[in-house]
């Protein structure tokens, strides 16, 4: 059968909206895929970038955390130079320490017959010395302060002391007159006040000791009579008397 002209032409002009109207909505779908995919994939970059931040803020702090300064196991700076001086306990005596790297020298006075000269090598913000006969010291420092026991002529005595400089300090002078080696020892505390102890005749067998002349700090000389006693100070600050 013969299908007229006016219809046939309707049937192609539907067939032909069908599809162009099958095209559209795949172009729309498509469309709004790719505009989903961007989406998704802005979402992460976005995630990423947001990220970044964290992690540089992370490293930031791991960076400012291992360059803060950590404390030694002891929890206490030491020194390589330092002075120290003050009383023992009771107000017996007095006791000077000067440590320069690794050599240290101490004396005890009593400002009368009681008195010691020691050496030994720190370690590590302690001290082990001896001294003349049974005398000894023992120490633990640190920047600013030490403390510890030391025993003359059988009497032990303990110490907590500060770290001091010039003119405070520990003073020593050795003279040689008329064949006899006079010592003596001077401690100049943080307040100005000294004690020191003199030995007429260091060398003797039984050498005895009695009260120092004063020393005058600035001239460094004391007047023993008629000596004048030259002082040398043991200085851990310049490494002067070591």
């Amino acid at each position: 059968m013969k299908i007229p002209t006016p219809i046939l032409t309707l049937i192609v002009g539907a067939a032909l909206a069908a599809s162009l109207l099958i095209s559209s909505m795949s172009a729309v779908s498509a469309k709004k895929a790719a505009l989903a995919a961007a989406s998704a994939n802005a979402g992460v970059a976005s995630g990423a970038t947001a990220s970044q931040p964290t992690a540089a803020g992370t490293a930031t702090a791991s960076a400012q955390a291992s360059s803060t300064p950590s404390a030694t196991a002891s929890g206490f700076v030491i020194p390589p130079h330092a002075n120290y001086d003050g009383e023992v306990q009771g107000d017996l005596g007095s006791v000077a320490v000067a440590v320069h790297d690794t050599f240290a020298v101490a004396y005890f006075c009593n400002g009368s017959t009681q008195e010691a000269w020691f050496k030994g090598t720190p370690h590590d913000g302690n001290l082990s010395m001896t001294g003349a006969g049974s005398s000894k010291l023992t120490m633990t420092y640190a920047l600013g302060h030490a403390r510890g026991t030391v025993t003359v002529d059988g009497i032990s005595h303990v110490f907590s002391i500060i770290a001091v400089h010039k003119p405070s300090g520990l003073f020593e002078s050795i003279a040689v007159v008329r064949g006899a080696t006079i010592k003596a020892g001077w401690i100049v505390l943080a307040d100005g006040a000294q004690v020191g102890s003199l030995e007429p005749n260091a060398n003797s067998a039984d050498p005895s000791a009695h009260a120092a002349p004063k020393l005058d700090v600035s001239s460094l000389t004391a007047q023993d009579g008629g000596t004048t006693l030259v002082a040398t100070p043991i200085d851990a600050e310049t490494g002067s008397g070591f």
